[in-house]
């Protein structure tokens, strides 16, 4: 024997169903200003990248040297099933690589390129407004803007979609021989 449906437990049978499909629906996305990017050591020097720029930050895997390689080129890893060929960035940058590699950033779409950070910083937000053109200053024509974020001297931002076409133009440019 049931008993007749009142409106309180009309209502109870509403809010259970809510809740319980609240569970299945993705959570709303969460409105932080700025864009999100990455605080790295390279060459002993602090650099940001974008996170949007990047498929994938690891630990340093085990590397297979090539012989014959460029200076860049530490060598390939395998990761996922994938082979990736691993850069320093501070020698690409042109700054010193006293300090080993010790973090992968994975970049690139189809064709992934790893490149070789000594240091994770940190994550950061920045506006817009935070982010100016390096200016005459900067050592290199991937840093050409800089964070300027309260606190913290500035932080120049790699712009890796240029790394990562300019170092996939070169691997697939005309073999040189030594």
């Amino acid at each position: 024997m049931s008993l007749p449906r009142t409106r309180v437990t009309l209502r109870l049978d509403e809010l259970r169903d809510s809740f319980d499909s609240s569970f299945s629906r993705p959570p709303p996305p969460q409105r932080e200003p700025g864009e999100a990017l990455l605080r790295l050591r390279v060459g002993g020097s602090s650099l940001a990248v974008r996170l949007g720029n990047l498929s994938g930050l690891h630990l340093m895997p085990r590397l297979v040297r090539l012989p014959g390689s460029p200076a860049s080129l530490l060598g390939l890893a395998g990761l996922r099933g994938q082979l990736i060929a691993v850069h320093d960035l501070a020698a690409l940058l042109g700054l010193q690589t006293g300090e080993a590699p010790r973090w992968l950033l994975l970049a690139g779409g189809t064709r992934r390129v790893g490149l070789a950070a000594a240091g994770f910083e940190g994550q950061l937000r920045a506006t817009q407004e935070q982010m100016r053109p390096a200016g005459d200053a900067s050592t290199h024509p991937m840093l050409s803007t800089s964070i300027l974020l309260p606190n913290i001297p500035p932080v120049p931002v790699l712009d890796v979609d240029s790394l990562v076409r300019k170092l996939l133009e070169e691997a697939s440019g005309p073999l040189q021989v030594r």
